[in-house]
């Protein structure tokens, strides 16, 4: 399953709700302001390394840039994607969106 958050962890639950759901080999997607959470420094920073090390975790780049953030300040690990990335995943798993 591809789970896509698109809210900012700072300011929902989507991201803990998603990271509470997901299962082994499910995917996540970071979208819009749910990009916030693959901060590097950021307060869920030990949650989302957690969750890598049995899942994938995308952000969209789009996004990234839209927010200023410079991919060196994603966490290591997380792919970032752009649109086509994004249709692949969506075509590839059953999604799921978290707002």
């Amino acid at each position: 399953m591809l789970h896509i958050v698109k809210k900012s962890p700072y300011e929902s639950s989507a991201f803990s709700d998603a990271i509470n759901y997901i299962e082994q080999n499910d995917i996540m997607l970071l979208t819009e302001d749910g990009i916030y959470a693959a901060k590097k420094g950021g307060k869920f920073e030990g949650a989302l390394k957690s969750l890598m090390q049995k899942n994938a975790v995308y952000c969209l780049i789009a996004d990234i840039k839209a927010r200023g953030i410079q991919e060196n300040e994603i966490i290591e690990n997380v792919k970032v994607i752009d649109y086509k990335g994004f249709v692949e995943k969506v075509v590839e798993q059953n999604p799921m969106t978290w707002s």
